[in-house]
């Protein structure tokens, strides 16, 4: 029974407690109120003040959070930005500085530091102009654009700014542009890509799958080249001199043979001074005029004596076969032409033998005929020994009937080893067949 008041003690104890402790909570959360009110009406009274190096320095966070309410962010988003450089910083507002801009018709090229820069890229393009086609010319009337070139101040980012030297390259190297070119008879790659100003490699990069080696007529290509923003353009006067050609006088002379000539009173050249005017675009001559034109000196004619001798009968009139052989083809119509001798088949070489006695009167190359000899029979009788791969006389030579005069070949226009053998008669071809029937 003694231990119950102890019991009733202890409780009692714990309920006073308790309610000590309840009492105290409600005062605090009391007075809490009226200090943040009081915090809040000082805070107010000195809104706009900085916050001192101190604080800040003592309370970073508490600076962070407040940048962070400032903008609605909060203190995360703080932190987190805090370390991020600024928008500005990123992508700085391009800086704009005054220029001249060029402009070609009225478009806009390029831009440079100054008008002044604008008026010496102008006056460089022209000045090189003039040094390369005007050097040599009497007087220059105009020089000048094809197109309307001019500047005009304006704002410009200045990484836009050209030099004077960047700005002359734009100008003259121009922009790209693309054409279409249908091949022509006689065309190669090589005609059409200098027409251009390209390579052939450049030509053929720019046509992929054709090969330009064996261009056909009507063939598209595909051209791509650099057209200049501008073309200079030149009216100039120049003086040239032209040589006129001297005549020549012929005198026959009996005691020559007719290969045989002497020239008396050399010829000499005159001299002919014309004045003209050339107008030039982008530096080609597109027409000329002439203003003046005197002769400084007169040509000196030349005085020459031809051989007229005639070469006497030395043949007997009864020709051999120059050469034992097939006939390949016969005097006569041949593949829309007139043939005028006889084709020998023989091998290569194979003696070639004077028909008839006679004088040489040619031994050398002559065109088609490749290397030749003519003989001189008398009597207006001539033959002819083609194709020959040798030769074995020369001019003047007299030769009998029989004698080696060279050797079989394939000299000139010719298919394969063949003897090609005219006769003509006072200078006209006939049937060699008609002297061995």
């Amino acid at each position: 029974m003694q231990r119950r008041p102890l019991l009733l003690v202890v409780l009692a104890t714990i309920i006073c407690l308790g309610l000590a402790a309840d009492v105290g909570l409600r005062s605090l959360q009391r007075s809490q109120p009226a200090q943040a009110a009081g915090e809040r009406d000082s805070g107010a009274a000195t809104a706009g003040a900085a916050q001192s190096p101190l604080e800040s320095a003592e309370d970073p966070e508490r600076e962070r959070v407040s940048i962070a309410s400032r903008q609605g962010l909060g203190p995360r988003a703080a932190r987190e930005r805090l370390g991020e450089p600024a928008a500005a910083e990123i992508a700085p507002e391009p800086q704009r500085k005054p220029a001249a801009v060029i402009t070609v018709n009225g478009d806009p090229v390029v831009a440079v530091a100054s008008a002044e820069a604008a008026q010496q890229v102008v006056d460089a393009i022209l000045a090189s102009y003039r040094e390369t086609y005007l050097s040599d010319a009497a007087l220059v009337e105009e020089l000048s654009f094809a197109e309307v070139v001019s500047w005009e101040p304006a704002e410009v980012e200045e990484s836009r700014i050209k030099t004077v030297e960047e700005a002359i390259n734009v100008l003259l190297l121009g922009t790209d542009k693309v054409a279409t070119y249908t091949v022509q008879s006689g065309d190669t790659a090589w005609d059409i890509a200098l027409e251009y100003g390209l390579t052939t490699d450049q030509l053929a990069r720019a046509n992929p799958g054709v090969d330009i080696e064996l261009l056909q007529i009507g063939q598209e290509l595909r051209i791509t080249y650099k057209e200049p923003y501008v073309h200079p353009r030149s009216v100039a006067q120049r003086v040239v001199y032209e040589s006129i050609p001297f005549a020549e006088q012929r005198i026959e002379d009996d005691t020559l043979w007719p290969w045989e000539s002497v020239v008396v009173t050399p010829g000499s050249a005159g001299t002919r001074e014309k004045v003209i005017r050339e107008y030039r675009e982008n530096g080609e001559v597109v027409r000329t005029e002439v203003l003046s034109s005197r002769v400084t000196q007169e040509p000196v004619t030349q005085v020459r004596r031809v051989g007229v001798k005639q070469v006497p009968e030395l043949g007997t009139g009864s020709l051999i076969l120059p050469v034992a052989g097939e006939i390949s083809s016969y005097f006569g119509p041949r593949w829309g032409t007139m043939h005028q001798g006889l084709d020998i088949a023989a091998p290569h070489g194979t003696p070639v033998r004077a028909a008839d006695s006679g004088m040489v009167t040619f031994a050398g190359w002559n065109g088609n005929y490749g290397r030749m000899v003519e003989i001189d029979h008398g009597g207006g009788r001539v033959t002819w020994y083609a194709h020959l791969s040798g030769i074995n006389v020369s001019v003047g030579q007299q030769v009998n009937q029989g004698d080696v005069i060279g050797w079989v070949g394939s000299t000139g226009y010719s298919t394969g080893p063949h003897l090609h053998f005219e006769i003509r008669v006072d200078g006209t071809p006939v049937n060699p067949l008609n002297y061995y029937r």
